[in-house]
């Protein structure tokens, strides 16, 4: 009997996939665990194993197709068996607890046997990955792994044969989506990854040169109606737009600004780094010091639900990450049970999976307050827009040296933008000033920080 293939649900709210390309075709035979296609949701890339032994009778939608989820997008079954002419949606709870079954086994398995193949010492790889390796003759040592996991998957194997393939240098995934959407020419750039394979740099480095931005001028000055690009919304910026919309509209939202001192913040992280292998970053300390207010003022970490407050006890700090997509907002469970030391390896992580595509649902799932760091692009003032359903973001700004007068001398003092932004339905200003006003004060006092 033909076993279907499911748009899976990863993940709570997740509500519908984009196939980003089926790896195997029709009449195709695979065994249960092989990768057969991949998928886009708005906040991972992942590859759907085959639910069965069997040959792929069909599939309803092809590459670029958003489905919604728990819908059948094909069949698995013994050659010549008949299956129905159109997809459908998975009905019952029977079915879809099955399909959550089935995704959680997945999961659960991959994970697994990665951590077994770890210990063993091989390299981690699924089934189908494997047995494209041996068909292709490909050393697993030379491929990149993107699965969430630390796995190869179908797709770097698939990936790496096709730089192989050209006899040149290629480009990763990212890069040529980068640049297709830029129109940026990769005959040109020198690629700085494997083999000379054009990575995402060096994309976005040929964008930045004077002669990119004059052709970009004279492309725009000459562009009439017939030559704009229309692209629709999907996947993450799709949602993006979504939630900031809904957030904009439905919270009447107050930004406070302040600057607080911090020189001695920044001489203190110099010595830290000094003697710790772990490299400790501005927002590292930022990030512990809003966890102590926090502490100090639990009433921040409040939210709206219908009629009722919600008080968290959890101090779950998400870090706004911006990618070329959109924007994502990984969260660190529990800083409050954190060192710095720990709150640096943790942000360290979640930035290279988040870099990497690796990050998983969880990763995504319980903040309860959110920061938002825009120093690095010299911004000294915005008003962030609240991450629901936290009722408060701090945005956290560049640093200026300003003259000062101390003891009747003129010194140099380092200052931090800090604006806090909050739901003033459940916050009042004085609370959102006396908070910012403690997080100002953690931060000119640093050393209470690493205590």
């Amino acid at each position: 009997m033909a076993v279907e293939v499911f748009m899976p649900k990863a993940g709570m709210d997740m509500k519908e996939g984009k196939i980003i390309n089926w790896l195997v075709e029709v009449g195709d035979e695979v065994k249960e665990g092989d990768g057969i296609l991949e998928i886009e949701t708005d906040k991972v890339t992942m590859e759907v194993e085959a639910p069965a032994d069997g040959t792929l009778l069909c599939k309803y939608f092809e590459d670029g197709a958003t489905v919604p989820v728990v819908t059948v997008i094909g069949y698995i079954g013994e050659k010549g068996e008949k299956v129905p002419d159109g997809p459908s949606v998975a009905s019952g709870e029977e079915t879809k607890e099955k399909v959550k079954k089935e995704v959680e086994e997945t999961v659960v398995k991959t994970e697994t046997v990665v951590n077994t193949n770890r210990q063993k010492g091989d390299i981690p790889a699924t089934p189908y990955a494997k047995k494209l390796a041996r068909e292709n003759n490909v050393d697993l040592s030379e491929v990149k792994a993107t699965g969430i996991y630390g796995e190869i998957k179908a797709r770097d194997i698939l990936s790496y044969c096709e730089e192989i393939k050209k006899q040149n240098k290629g480009i990763s995934p990212l890069a040529k989506r980068i640049a297709e959407a830029n129109g940026v020419n990769i005959d040109g750039i020198e690629g700085s990854g494997y083999n000379g394979k054009v990575m995402k740099s060096d994309v976005l480095g040929a964008m930045s040169t004077p002669a990119a931005k004059a052709a970009d001028v004279k492309e725009a000055t000459a562009a009439t109606d017939d030559s704009r690009k229309r692209v629709k919304l999907s996947g993450m910026r799709k949602v993006v737009a979504e939630r900031m919309f809904k957030s904009h509209n439905e919270i009447p939202s107050v930004t406070h600004n302040m600057r607080a001192d911090v020189t001695e913040l920044v001489k203190l992280r110099k010595q830290v780094n000094e003697s710790s292998d772990v490299k400790i970053t501005l927002n590292d300390f930022v990030i512990k010091a809003v966890t102590k207010a926090l502490q100090k003022y639990p009433n921040i970490l409040v939210e709206l639900d219908g009629d009722y407050l919600v008080y968290n006890t959890e101090v779950n700090m998400g870090m706004a990450v911006g990618m070329e997509t959109g924007l994502i907002v990984p969260v660190i469970k529990n800083t409050d049970k954190m060192s710095i030391t720990e709150i640096a390896k943790a942000t360290k992580d979640l930035v290279y999976k988040a870099n990497n595509n690796k990050l998983k649902p969880d990763d995504y799932k319980g903040s309860t307050f959110t920061i938002s760091n825009l120093g690095m692009y010299e911004v000294e003032s915005f008003n962030p827009i609240i991450n629901q359903p936290n009722s408060g973001i701090l945005g956290v700004c560049t640093i200026v040296d300003e003259l000062v007068l101390k003891d009747g001398q003129v010194a140099v003092s380092k200052k931090m933008g800090l604006s806090f932004t909050y739901d003033h339905r459940v916050i009042d200003g004085r609370q959102a000033s006396e908070f910012l006003m403690e997080i100002k004060h953690i931060l000119q006092n640093p050393l209470s920080i690493l205590i």
